[in-house]
């Protein structure tokens, strides 16, 4: 299966860092209403069979003209959504952007139980947003365009078997509507193709 995962377009949340994980959650702002626009002008040589969405109102209005352009319906799914900030939730102070990120770079380092106060571990998280694209696959799925979140998208992608390099999340982490594409591999295997546009 090809998989492409993208991250949503610019909200006003995000311009001042609030840790802004629930739903609804904010709209896409005039930014990242372009920003969607311009994606689906971007992958338009993409063959989709389908396009998932976050229920987050910011990754449907992502996912939208995507979709649209290629008269496909638009899939919502819960295991899809940002991973909870919990008693953290709309804060935009460094501490606990700090002490969110932290909580993912504990999964990657085989700590999933930890979690935030009040949020989810990384054992649920992970196997909520698999759930979705191994379903996916199972119903023949060949090629999936899948708009998510940033924490989310990051931390699945770098808890895979893959050639990804985590150090890439250092110095060019996801960006608004930025994509990486995958190729399943035997089992549960995956190679990365292509992050925001670099070749790997």
């Amino acid at each position: 299966m090809r998989l492409i995962l993208i991250r949503h377009g610019e909200t006003a949340s995000n311009v001042v860092q609030a840790l802004d994980t629930a739903a609804p959650g904010a709209p896409l702002n005039d930014v990242g209403v372009a920003q969607a626009e311009r994606l689906a002008k971007q992958l338009a040589k993409e063959e989709l069979d389908a396009v998932y969405s976050s229920p987050l109102i910011r990754a449907k209005m992502t996912a939208t003209p995507l979709a649209t352009t290629r008269g496909l319906l638009l899939a919502e799914h819960t295991g899809l959504s940002e991973i909870s900030a919990g008693e953290l939730e709309m804060r935009t102070d460094l501490a606990a952007q700090l002490a969110y990120r932290d909580v993912f770079f504990k999964w990657l380092q085989g700590e999933l139980h930890a979690k935030i106060p009040g949020g989810e571990d990384g054992r649920s998280a992970l196997e909520r947003f698999s759930a979705v694209i191994e379903r996916a696959g199972a119903d023949g799925t060949e090629s999936l365009a899948v708009v998510s979140h940033g924490a989310m998208l990051m931390t699945w992608l770098a808890s895979r078997k893959s050639n990804f390099d985590v150090s890439l999340l250092h110095h060019a982490p996801l960006q608004n509507t930025g994509v990486a594409v995958l190729e399943s591999g035997k089992g549960d295997t995956w190679t990365v193709r292509s992050w925001q546009g670099q070749a790997l």
